[in-house]
């Protein structure tokens, strides 16, 4: 695999706030010309990066899409994990503002904490607590070398704002939803794109359970989420090269099902259920998962 020097594309946590063995709450990591940039920070972020054969002590910077809780509740815990494994300098955290506030409230909420293991620990540096926070705004991400980021709006009310990211490198491109409904930037961001990675909800495998989710409740989350179809449809439209899921509602969903109804939908380019750990080599074409390499 063309790995750092090209651009990869790993499935950290694949999962959504339900607890799943299966699935980690939603990270992904994308790497390019020696840098990484992590996107989210779900709970068991810093296992999954450890289990990929990277840390959180290595991460050039961390995105943020929203402020769900889902997406960014272990920030606190990698912000510490990560010094534990060596990190010696400051975090680059970007975020849209709601979301900003929660992370600056959790990294104020251990500041009593954070002093006493500065001044008992005795390690020979802490910069790697320290935390530079920046508001994630529509438009061009700088700072990572080789790797282009942009930052497009998304809809996901009433949860605004939310971030979808294009990331490119050596004229590969990768478009990441983030979590959204259906919307005219995220279609013109998919244009031509080599691998689109699209969130989606499962309305066919969410039954109504009484006591937990009332019909009305399916229909509100499925609201603001894209169905398989609709994924099915934007990606061809798109003339995306490749269609890699993720965020899956439910994260104990039948995959080989979820598959059926994006075909059934007209999608006919190479598609990926993405699975927690699953590599994308984007330039190559390459899939490693689970001790296995094969072409997508």
């Amino acid at each position: 695999m063309s790995g750092m020097d090209g651009l990869a594309f790993t499935f950290l946590g694949t999962g959504a706030p339900p607890v799943s063995l299966r699935r980690a709450g939603p990270s992904h990591l994308v790497e390019a010309a020696g840098r990484k940039l992590l996107i989210d920070c779900g709970s068991g972020v810093g296992q999954r990066l450890v289990a990929a054969g990277t840390r959180g002590a290595d991460i050039d910077a961390l995105i943020v899409t929203h402020e769900h809780s889902d997406h960014l509740v272990d920030f606190y815990q990698l912000v510490v994990s990560s010094w534990h494994q060596g990190r010696a300098r400051p975090w680059r955290v970007l975020a849209p503002a709601p979301a900003l506030a929660n992370l600056r409230a959790q990294y104020a909420a251990f500041e009593r904490e954070r002093t006493l293991r500065i001044a008992f620990e005795k390690r020979p540096d802490a910069t790697g607590l320290e935390v530079i926070f920046e508001e994630l705004r529509e438009g061009p991400v700088s700072g990572l070398g080789e790797l282009s980021i942009e930052a497009f709006l998304v809809d996901h009310r009433p949860v605004e704002p939310a971030f979808g990211l294009t990331l490119s490198h050596g004229g590969t491109r990768i478009v990441f939803s983030g979590d959204t409904r259906l919307t005219p930037s995220l279609e013109m961001q998919a244009n031509g794109c080599d691998l689109l990675v699209c969130e989606v909800f499962i309305a066919s495998q969410m039954p109504v359970v009484a006591g937990v989710r009332s019909p009305e409740t399916v229909a509100a989350v499925e609201s603001y989420h894209m169905t398989p179809a609709v994924v099915a449809g934007l990606a061809t439209r798109a003339g995306a090269k490749a269609l890699a899921l993720t965020h899956l509602v439910p994260p104990n969903a039948d995959t080989t099902a979820l598959a059926r109804e994006v075909r059934a939908a007209g999608y006919a380019g190479a598609l990926l259920v993405g699975e927690d750990l699953m590599r994308l080599d984007v330039p190559e074409r390459l899939l490693s998962w689970n001790g296995a390499t094969v072409a997508y």
